[in-house]
């Protein structure tokens, strides 16, 4: 009897402990761009270039490649979050931010990740070399270094180069706003290098 006794007051004591830890789970993050910053495409305006275009997988360099969200504290030295990530791996997520960007703009007459029975003039291929929260004693920054080439397909030849290697501080350490300021700066320099391409291109035809 006492035995238990003892064994239902040490219950009273053991189970709230358990019951009162905290579960962590792990948060994912997106990479996009608000809907109305492209808009509808005007089908009557006519591409400022009459020819097809094919969009390339985007490259993300190795260390910024997987879902893991990356933290450089020292110059050479990177952390990952454990319990925040991206919810696809960001080359997908920018992929489909060019293919919906020259969707709704008539740049070319036409864009498309792979075409069939169609040799396209033009390959846009882009690269992503650093992606990573730069913490720097309590202050944080989104940092995003990216570079965009037009390539003629016939002979390989680069056209239009746009790099950018950007740097913006973030009002507190919170994943949303890296993820939204990423996200604003891969578009700002997409429509910077779109711009190029409709400045230069048309006195290279």
């Amino acid at each position: 009897m006492m035995r238990s006794i003892l064994f239902f007051i040490l219950s009273l004591f053991i189970l709230p402990g358990c019951g009162s830890q905290k579960v962590i789970t792990t948060k994912y993050y997106v990479i996009e761009i608000e809907r109305d910053s492209i808009g509808e495409r005007d089908i009557n305006r006519p591409p400022v270039i009459d020819q097809y275009c094919e969009i390339g997988q985007v490259e993300v360099y190795p260390a910024y490649a997987s879902t893991q969200i990356a933290n450089r504290s020292d110059i050479k030295e990177l952390t990952f979050y454990a319990y925040h990530q991206w919810a696809i791996r960001p080359a997908e997520s920018f992929t489909r931010i060019i293919q919906d960007y020259f969707d709704h703009e008539p740049v070319f007459k036409s864009t498309s990740g792979r075409f069939w029975k169609i040799d396209p003039a033009y390959r846009i291929e882009t690269t992503v070399y650093h992606m990573e929260v730069i913490q720097e004693h309590n202050l944080f920054s989104a940092h995003l270094d990216v570079e965009f080439l037009l390539r003629e397909t016939d002979q390989g030849t680069v056209v239009i180069h746009h790099q950018a290697d950007e740097t913006v501080a973030l009002a507190e350490k919170d994943i949303n706003l890296l993820a939204s300021a990423v996200g604003e700066i891969f578009f700002r320099e997409l429509s910077r290098f779109s711009d190029k391409i409709i400045q230069e291109i048309p006195d290279v035809q």
